[in-house]
């Protein structure tokens, strides 16, 4: 079995330094910009056409991606979340007829304007790893996981396959928004490691800083913040065994740099190295177009797996949860 970065070469992206809070450690990604892709403000969600079918608008001159799991909130409407990523050429519209509903009780088609955009948390991205019910039309298809997902939380009304009632609780949306704030984006980020404690659980990378900027805070939140306050509401989460360097009095300041510097290295290095070990067990080329040399793979892990998007051969965009 191959690596996941034996199968696509990002070059030219660097570690940075350690971002942490509570029970999540970041690693930044910084590098160049990937391939020729439409910036993220001229990728538009315009509406819902029907139940389990999300259309977008690309305005700009280059090919967009709309990334995996995009979930789309609102008000007094049916709040959807895409099945996988997706592509939208220059100049065109496309609707998406495989996305999934995720408020099993609520009514009513979105529009383009007051939405909340976040990213489906890591245990339901994993449920649509399964091509069959990522192909699946049927704009119910992930209720059973959601109401999986909610069971044995401390919130109001949660008999229901309704998301909403985790995001609009008071006091998570209160954390979920620290956690937005305390992983701001360094300078030509483009990606980031994602772990709980020193286990990893995604990889995101995206195809320029200002997908990034767009992009992260949807992902901070709404998938991994998300994912890591469920673990810790349900008492099932490790504490982190991370120990920092130890200081005493008689340290320098010097002394103190070097010693977290040196440890930090390390530490990156060692996460880094886990992650390039994870081994693939399934690629398969879910979508290809030929006329603008693109296509979208879905790869899986013996724990997760996501998309990566190739454009020329070469790779633009990669959301993987492991």
């Amino acid at each position: 079995m191959a690596s996941i970065f034996d199968l696509v070469s990002f070059k030219d992206i660097q570690a940075e330094e350690i971002q942490n809070d509570d029970e999540m450690i970041v690693i930044p990604l910084v590098g160049p910009a990937l391939g020729d892709i439409e910036k993220p403000s001229n990728l538009v969600f315009e509406k819902t056409t029907g139940y389990g079918k999300m259309q977008f608008k690309n305005i700009g001159d280059k090919l967009a991606i709309v990334p995996s799991n995009l979930m789309i909130r609102g008000t007094g409407a049916q709040d959807h979340a895409m099945s996988g990523s997706g592509i939208v050429v220059e100049k065109t519209t496309h609707v998406f007829d495989n996305a999934c509903c995720i408020e099993q009780s609520q009514s009513g088609y979105l529009k383009s304007q007051n939405n909340i955009e976040d990213v489906l948390p890591i245990s339901l991205r994993r449920s649509l790893l399964s091509l069959s019910l990522r192909n699946h039309k049927s704009y119910d298809k992930l209720w059973p996981d959601i109401s999986d997902w909610l069971k044995g939380l401390d919130i109001k009304k949660t008999s229901s396959a309704h998301l909403n009632y985790f995001y609009n609780d008071k006091n998570i949306k209160e954390e979920l928004e620290q956690f937005a704030a305390a992983f701001e984006p360094v300078q030509d980020q483009i990606g980031a490691i994602i772990f709980f404690g020193k286990d990893p659980v995604g990889i995101e990378i995206m195809s320029s800083p200002e997908h990034w900027n767009t992009y992260w805070k949807h992902l901070i939140r709404g998938c991994y913040g998300a994912e890591l306050l469920r673990l810790k509401m349900l008492n099932v989460l490790q504490p982190s065994t991370l120990k920092l360097p130890r200081v005493t009095k008689d340290n320098t300041l010097e002394d103190i740099t070097q010693k977290i510097e040196s440890f930090s290295k390390k530490l990156i290095q060692e996460m880094v190295d886990i992650v390039k070990n994870i081994q693939v067990t399934n690629d398969i080329r879910i979508s290809i177009d030929n006329r603008k040399k693109v296509e979208i793979r879905l790869i899986t892990t013996k724990t997760g797996g996501g998309d990566i998007i190739l454009q020329e051969s070469k790779p633009v965009y990669m959301s993987l949860v492991l």
